[in-house]
């Protein structure tokens, strides 16, 4: 990462970080206006990571295999706004988009008594405010958070809309996305846990910041699956890699925590298997390493480095990459010996 001039640095940086081509990253960094002196992925504010805290829990890190990480493709991470460009699909057989209205958008049960039924669907306090050529557009009532759901047209973004909102007539779900400000249910709910959310939002710069940098999961190493989970006020991922797929981890906790532009995390090593030879018959080998905010400070991050044993049959995951649409050269480096043998 010290090669080149500082903009060729920092859009190296930004590049890896949001999926986006080099000379596209360079472009934005050297005409967009007040870029100049600023990261090459800057920190969104307060209620901007919040809002993106919450879109990174619920995107799904655990639901299904996708072509990127958390099905993210591409982003355009700006200070009070941030696009996510997502897959078309999760998995072999789900719509991503359908899936992310169904997480995303908030709403209140009405049907008969039930367990959970007080809490809010969704995130509570998001709200459509509109659709456009650029995406489907969500904010935070009662703040200036922005962001962008791209990757379908407008008008499959109304279509996948519509038909969401015919779903949760069907389920006794009242869509609260239209409302101007919090409902009264939404701010009841807010009102009785104040502890537990401040703590969140404390936090809540932690996940904006993986979420602003989650195709380094992509783009700096190749694991064929990301999964991630939230653990009480910090994170959990877990990588899986291919027999032979170079891990990497080093290089991609240098990106997470580079000292100008990455997290103000700290790495440290908890347990590392790497070894340079096959001398222990090809056994699966489990690497883990967490991230600190330091003393006094939640933020915690955990990640498990996993390399598949050799010979593991991963033949249907690849073909559940292939439905949803994974890329041949990106599949020839996370999973070389299969794509060799079923691409042919």
């Amino acid at each position: 990462m010290s090669h080149g001039n500082l903009a060729t640095q920092k859009a190296r940086y930004r590049s890896r970080c949001t999926g986006t081509g080099h000379q596209e990253s360079l472009a934005h960094l050297q005409t967009a206006p007040g870029q100049e002196g600023q990261d090459p992925v800057p920190f969104g504010g307060r209620d901007q990571a919040r809002l993106e805290a919450a879109v990174f829990g619920r995107l799904g890190g655990t639901s299904d295999y996708c072509a990127h990480p958390a099905g993210v493709a591409r982003l355009h991470p700006e200070a009070g706004h941030l696009t996510v460009g997502i897959d078309p699909r999760l998995g072999p057989d789900h719509s991503l988009s359908r899936h992310s209205l169904q997480v995303l958008l908030p709403t209140q049960y009405t049907g008969p008594e039930q367990e959970g039924a007080a809490e809010p669907g969704g995130i509570t306090g998001l709200r459509v405010l509109g659709i456009d050529e650029r995406g489907l557009g969500l904010g935070l009532a009662g703040t200036d958070a922005r962001l962008t759901l791209a990757g379908p047209s407008a008008r499959k973004w109304r279509v996948a809309l519509a038909e969401h909102r015919t779903d949760c007539r069907t389920d006794d779900l009242r869509p609260l996305w239209d409302a101007p400000e919090l409902t009264p249910f939404e701010a009841a709910y807010l009102a009785r846990d104040t502890t537990r959310l401040k703590d969140q939002d404390d936090v809540a710069w932690v996940a904006s910041g993986l979420l602003r940098r989650i195709a380094l999961f992509h783009t700096v190493t190749t694991p064929y699956c990301v999964r991630y989970w939230q653990h009480g006020l910090g994170w959990k991922f877990e990588l899986v890699y291919e027999h032979g797929v170079p891990v990497q981890h080093d290089d991609l906790l240098a990106h997470l925590t580079h000292p100008r532009w990455g997290l103000a995390l700290k790495a440290s090593r908890e347990r590392c298997a790497c070894k340079p030879c096959d001398c222990d018959g090809g056994a699966e080998r489990n690497c883990w390493f967490s991230l600190d905010a330091g003393p006094g400070r939640h933020g915690e991050v955990g990640i498990h480095f996993r390399r598949s044993a050799v010979g593991r049959d991963l033949t249907r995951t690849y073909g559940r990459l292939v439905a949803a649409g994974a890329a041949p050269e990106w599949l020839g480096r996370a999973l070389p010996a299969h794509h060799r043998r079923l691409a042919a």
